[in-house]
């Protein structure tokens, strides 16, 4: 937990020194970018701008002075002065009309000034042949004006270029660091296989193909991980099965080794005593019949078997066909009438014409056989069995006996019989009950054993 609590802490402060990083730096680049724009602004403002401010004053002067020269020759001398006069006032210049040893001053003139720029034009006013000379000066010192103001300003124009570079590089890393940020802290999820989440942005740059890709990417993780969990569950499910099915099989195979050692000790122990004649042994052909009646047990018992073990195979499989189960009923019925005619057992019937089942007629008829022999061989004397088919349902009923509850419930186990001292007269093998568990295991048919009022019954549901 400590770890993980690390690993989150580390995660935070990555993504802090991330974003800190990345404003710094827009930071920088910004305010690199805009002091180079105020640079080659200020060097346009302070080399281009004073000619091209000159060259196109001068134009405008000149085209205004010969407005003014054409206005003054439609007039008298005493008219041009007060035009002048205006003139000068109007665009900041100093003018001189001289003629006819007359001369007229607006304003003064400086000499050797350079900053001074001068256009003469002849006059020749309507009152009189005389020309005049006139002189208008314009100054440089308006541009020079603009130039100082520009630089008086230049601090504050630095100042808002900082402030412009603050500014915009936390705008511009929030917009920048804000996806990457998202998608760190989705990243952080998807690391621990938490795919609920998605970028889900609507951006379309380098970013947003980014998060894209991450989505794509999440949704296949979270398919395989689907995938890999459903496989694994399977996993799971066949190696418990696989596991049962070892630990049945070794429970089976002692049990069968139990089940063969005790009449195989009982033969050799007999066999023994008639070759060495030992006491009662001396009877051979007593003890000879006993042995043939045990070693015919024990070729039921391997027939027995050997029936699971085929059904036990991994290759098994049935041979289903369609078949009348009404009919394979009746047929077991008569294998067993004369061992229940012998014990005055009542066998009462009753079975529909006809039920049309697909599945493996042999060895349903071999389960089938395997309860009526039950219920024949464990009913006292003159006792019934009930015999009843109706719609999908078999009912075999025998009266006169009952099983504990603990027992019913171990019926079905291999090589487990009610009677605790194994006796072969009353006990059978042990393996009737679980061969036919197996059978309809196999089958998909539903089945149990109770206890009735009467005795116990045996209900089987075949499907429809």
């Amino acid at each position: 937990m400590n770890i993980l609590k690390q690993l989150e802490g580390w995660d935070i402060k990555l993504i802090k020194k991330i974003k800190s990083s990345l404003t710094l730096k827009i930071f920088l680049i910004m305010t690199l970018v805009l002091i180079i724009v105020g640079v080659i602004i200020y060097a346009i403002v302070m080399n281009v701008m004073p000619n091209n401010y000159k060259n196109v004053t001068l134009s405008n002067y000149t085209e205004e002075i010969q407005k003014l020269v054409e206005d003054l020759e439609k007039g008298t001398i005493e008219d041009a002065t007060n035009k002048i006069y205006d003139f000068c006032l109007t665009y900041s210049a100093n003018a001189q009309l001289t003629g006819n040893e007359v001369t007229y001053k607006f304003g003064e003139i400086p000499e050797q000034d350079t900053s001074i720029q001068t256009i003469s034009s002849e006059v020749t006013f309507t009152d009189s042949n005389v020309s005049y000379i006139l002189s208008l000066s314009v100054s440089e010192h308006t541009v020079n004006q603009i130039m100082m103001a520009f630089l008086k300003i230049t601090p504050v124009i630095l100042l808002l270029i900082f402030v412009i570079s603050i500014i915009s590089a936390q705008i511009i890393s929030k917009i920048i660091t804000k996806p990457i940020v998202d998608i760190s802290n989705i990243s952080k999820k998807l690391s621990k296989l938490d795919m609920t989440w998605r970028c889900n942005t609507t951006r379309t740059d380098e970013i947003g193909v980014l998060a894209n890709n991450l989505d794509t990417m999440a949704d296949k993780l979270n398919k395989t991980i689907n995938e890999l969990t459903i496989a694994n569950k399977q996993l799971q499910k066949d190696i418990e099965r696989e596991k049962e099915r070892e630990k049945v099989q070794t429970q089976f195979f002692r049990a069968v080794s139990h089940e063969l050692k005790t009449p195989l000790t009982i033969i050799k122990g007999e066999l023994e005593g008639m070759i060495y004649e030992v006491g009662e042994y001396k009877d051979k052909e007593k003890y000879l019949k006993h042995c043939l009646k045990v070693a015919n047990d024990m070729e039921s018992l391997i027939k027995e078997i050997l029936s699971v073990a085929m059904i036990k195979e991994e290759n098994f499989k049935l041979n289903e066909k369609e078949f009348n189960m009404s009919n394979t009923i009746r047929n077991v019925l008569k294998k067993y009438q004369g061992i229940a005619e012998d014990k005055e057992i009542e066998i009462i019937k009753n079975i529909q014409k006809e039920y049309n089942l697909t599945g493996d007629e042999r060895l349903l008829e071999n389960a089938i056989s395997n309860i009526v022999s039950n219920a024949v061989m464990y009913s006292p004397k003159k006792e019934k069995v009930f015999i009843e088919f109706r719609d999908n349902k078999v009912k075999i009923e025998n009266t006169g006996i009952h099983i504990e509850n603990k027992d019913l419930e171990q019926l079905f186990n291999p090589f487990f019989r009610v009677d605790k001292s194994r006796n072969k007269n009353t006990g059978g093998s042990g393996l009737g009950l679980y061969i036919v568990k197996t059978i309809f295991d196999y089958h998909n048919i539903s089945y149990k054993i109770e206890n009735s009022q009467n005795g116990i019954l045996f209900t089987i549901k075949l499907p429809k």
